[in-house]
This record gives C-alpha cells, structure tokens and sequence, in this order.
C-alpha cells in the first residue's frame, strides 16, 4: 500500500463502530481545486434520517493535530482554501447524527499540486506582415483575499503556444514554448488568418494549465501594415514639431539672407517731406496767388575764355554785364509793383 493511503488510514481510525451500520460514513469524497480556491466535496450516505450533519477536518503532513474547517454543516461540501498551500493535507469527513457519528473517511490533498491552473490571457497583432505579436498575461491567484501572480507560488512557469492556420485542424501547425510572456512568431504566410491558443505549465510538478480560448486573426499582406497606433500617436506630435522648428529656422535664415544681399534703406524726413509737396511750378503760382514775396535772378554763367580773351571777348563780357545790370532793374520792378 502506498504511503499516502497508509496515512490516509491512520488519520481516518478505521475502528468497528460500536453501533455498527446506525450511522453510515459520507461517500465520493473529492477536492475540486481552481487556482488555489479548493471545494471539499463528497456525497451523501443512504441514511434515511432528517438533521443529518457532516463534520470536515484537516491534519498538515507530519502533523498530530487535527483542525476543524467546518462543523455540523448540513450540506455536503465544505471551503477548504484557508489551509496551507505548500506541501500535502489529510482531509477527512464523517457523518453525525444526534450523538452518533459514522467512521472518518479521508482524502490527500496537495493544493499546488493538484490545483487547475488557468489559462493565461492572450493578446496578438499582426505587426509585420508574415509576423504575429503574441502578448501573454499571467494567471492568478486569489488567496486569502490578496491577488498574486502565478510566479509567485511556481519558480518554474513555461507557456505553451500552439498556432494553426484557420482552415485546418488544431493538431495541424507548429507548437511553441517560451518562459516569457512576450513572443513573435514569424515565417506565417502573409494575408493569412491563423488561430492561437496558449497554456501555462509547470516543470517542477509536471503540471498543464488550462487551454485559452482559440484566438485568430490574420497576417497583413504589406509592407507597410501593421503600424503600431500608440506609436504613430507619439511619433506624430514629435514630426509636426520638427516641422514648426524647420520653417521657423527657414525664415530666419531667409530674413538674414535677405538683409545682407537686399538691405532695406529708408529716406531721410526731410526728403520725404520734400517729396510729398507739390511741384515748383505748383508751388510758384501758388506763391503768386497768396502774395507772397520771392525773387528770382538771372544767373550768367561766364567761361574762363571770355575773361582771358581779347577785344572781343571783352565786348562779350560788357554786354554781359549789360545784361545783368537790366535784369536787375526787372527785377526792382517787379518788387516795386509787388509792394504797391
């Protein structure tokens, strides 16, 4: 007989019941285990009487004393995740009826071991084409009301990935382990839907954990597919600035260009408002009207030949003179004719 079912009888008593057969023990007695949150199960005896009661308790390997998990329960299951998950328990229940009680029946229970592991979450993108990005999310426990991580109870977790095209059988494909939750499967025919399911498993207790659900999706057919969205959305601000940057940089260098081979000259005041007052000729008979006082000579221009010449140019230079004398006479005149 093996170990655990010596044990299993040892912590049982099997003794005769002084009373044999009034009170017949529980039957079936089983532990279903889902990450760690563990059901005692058994089912009941053919004991036709009414406030039939059960008893559960627990002994830890190693280990004399007995504890209670519950007590005068009447229905036949019985929460057993508070106790300890690392190494083996003995589990055992009888039944009670009034001051009687059936003979113990017992079960080994090792929650790491025997526990069902889920199945990781799985998340895939077609990245590149004939590429597939296969993101994996731990499973997780639930104990004592605090949430960890599977890794925190196995030191050896792996992941299985099985990939198949659609199409085809699941036997069908190409089976991948990985002790990451991060893989990239390449080589995969472009423009192809493939499915995906992936499964923990645990080396050191030879143990698998539950398959996913199939995931499929299909493989992009270009070379410019699958970009990523939260990328572009960080990448784009970053251009737009690079863009602002480079025009502001082109235009300073265009106004420096600008100013070294087109400098731009502005008129003095004076000038300006020369300009902007109307013509001589305006100006003249405007002055007229008014009655405003100008004088204008004439101006004689003599060369140098007339001054150093003969007789001639001496008769020129008199009628010059001659000249200059009558225009200023005129211009008395004038003045004279003005001021009456």
């Amino acid at each position: 007989m093996a170990r655990g079912a010596w044990h299993c009888l040892l912590c049982c008593g099997v003794f005769l019941w002084a009373a044999y057969g009034i009170v017949p023990e529980p039957q079936n007695l089983r532990v279903h285990s889902d990450m760690l949150e563990s059901i005692l199960q058994w089912d009941p005896p053919n004991f036709h009487k009414e406030n039939v009661t059960y008893r559960v308790q627990h002994r830890k390997d190693y280990d004399n004393t007995f504890t209670d998990l519950c007590n005068r329960t009447e229905v036949t299951e019985c929460n057993v995740s508070r106790i300890q998950i690392y190494g083996s328990s003995f589990l055992r229940v009888r039944t009670e009826f009034q001051n009687n009680t059936s003979n113990w029946v017992c079960i080994t229970f090792t929650p790491l071991a025997d526990t069902k592991i889920s199945p990781p979450d799985i998340q895939v993108e077609a990245s590149q084409p004939s590429v597939l990005s296969v993101q994996l999310t731990d499973p997780y426990f639930i104990h004592n009301g605090a949430r960890y991580s599977i890794k925190v109870f196995y030191s050896t977790v792996a992941y299985r990935i099985h990939i198949w095209k659609k199409d085809y059988s699941d036997k069908q494909g190409r089976k991948l382990n990985t002790s990451f939750t991060f893989e990239t499967i390449s080589g995969l025919e472009p423009g192809t839907t493939y499915c995906l399911k992936a499964q923990a498993f645990i080396e050191e207790f030879n143990k698998s954990g539950e398959w996913s659900e199939p995931f499929c999706i299909r493989t992009s057919n270009a070379s410019y597919a699958g970009i990523n969205p939260v990328l572009l959305i960080l990448i784009l601000p970053l251009v737009l600035i690079l863009f602002s940057c480079c025009c502001f940089m082109i235009f300073r260098i265009y106004r420096r260009i600008k100013y070294v081979f087109f400098p731009s000259y502005s008129l003095p005041q004076h000038f300006k408002e020369f300009l902007n007052k109307p013509s001589y000729s305006s100006q003249f008979l405007t002055s007229q009207i008014q009655g405003e006082d100008y004088t204008y000579e004439k101006i004689t221009i003599l060369s140098e030949e007339l001054k150093n010449g003969g007789k001639e140019s001496e008769e020129q230079l008199n009628n010059a003179k001659q000249q200059l004398k009558i225009s200023q006479e005129e211009t008395y005149n004038l003045k004279t004719i003005q001021t009456i």
